[in-house]
């Protein structure tokens, strides 16, 4: 993906300012997807979700929550990071690709990119990463014979890593020699004034925590901006659109062209050539906001259509043979 593809190009072309992938953006893509599904499908999905071993302790809503089916439902998306204050689900790695998306000088230490993943690999390997990962639990939601419960933890996952790799600092890092020889670990270490990092700031683009009233606002100017939906279409109809793979080759081509762009590097290369002793915290233009947040919506679009594609797939035998 060498360039912007048109219907991308238009919805930025029209960025209006806002402030993917924390709380509010995870429960965003997965009710976008949910909502692509049919209703057998979607009574099947909650059917699988009902048996998550964490069902009663994190899937149980406070008296606050109007719409239950639907707070579970993005809570899907959202799971996998509660899971982090618990090490027996906890996967750190799987939240992310080992990639460089951009390198800068000879000096650096660039990993092995992951291969696919091992024929071995269960739910309870931690050495994953975002594609291998989507693939271990595409074989698991889809395969009746696994144990529901299984199947709902797989479940689960589908619909939070449909949303990190399309968050494009998840799909890779930043190489500078003399300031990230071993990279930036997606954005983590560039300081903004507007948040606590650069990734911080991308994460927050679809809101923070969860507000019901927020999510569905969000959701509702996401589904009725017309072209931000026809990317989201446009999305699955790409060859091999399933991969995780091209998801995240997106992502890194997007963080070139609006993660890094020349207001960042500036600073760090100015902190590279020694012309200043450290990377400042970035005041980022109001350009710069708008665009990443129309960015933000289309990938979320595009997270949602894939993610309903996933799950569709997965759903379509067990519909016939539970």
């Amino acid at each position: 993906m060498k360039t912007l593809l048109p219907t991308v190009a238009a919805v930025l072309l029209l960025a209006t300012p806002a402030h993917a992938w924390w709380e509010s953006g995870h429960h965003i893509v997965a009710l976008i997807a949910y909502d692509l599904l049919d209703e057998p499908e979607q009574a099947e999905l909650l059917r699988i979700l009902e048996a998550h071993p964490r069902y009663a302790q994190d899937f149980t809503p406070n008296d606050k929550i109007r719409d239950v089916t639907r707070w579970r439902v993005g809570l899907t998306g959202y799971w996998p990071d509660i899971a982090r204050g618990q090490p027996k689900y906890n996967r750190p790695t799987w939240h992310y690709q080992l990639a460089s998306t951009l390198t800068l000088g000879q000096n650096v230490n660039v990993p092995e990119t992951p291969g696919p993943c091992p024929t071995t690999a269960t739910l309870d390997t931690k050495e994953l990463h975002i594609a291998q990962a989507v693939e271990l639990c595409r074989r698991v939601m889809g395969d009746h014979r696994q144990p529901l419960g299984d199947r709902a933890i797989a479940l689960t996952w589908l619909a939070h890593l449909a949303g990190d790799a399309h968050q494009p600092c998840h799909a890779g890092s930043l190489y500078v020699a003399g300031v990230y020889p071993d990279g930036d670990r997606g954005a983590n270490s560039i300081p903004v004034v507007q948040s606590k990092n650069m990734h911080a700031l991308w994460d927050g683009l679809l809101g923070q925590r969860f507000d019901e009233g927020d999510v569905a606002r969000r959701l509702a100017e996401i589904i009725g901006n017309a072209q931000t939906m026809e990317a989201g279409q446009a999305a699955i109809k790409r060859t091999d659109t399933l991969n995780p793979l091209i998801w995240l080759e997106e992502s890194r081509e997007f963080s070139r062209q609006f993660v890094y762009r020349p207001e960042v590097l500036g600073p760090i290369q100015a902190a590279a050539d020694g012309r200043a002793e450290a990377v400042p915290g970035i005041d980022l233009s109001e350009e710069y906001l708008q665009q990443a947040g129309a960015l933000a919506r289309v990938r979320a679009a595009e997270a949602g259509y894939r993610l309903a594609a996933l799950w569709r797939v997965a759903l379509a035998p067990l519909l016939t043979s539970d």
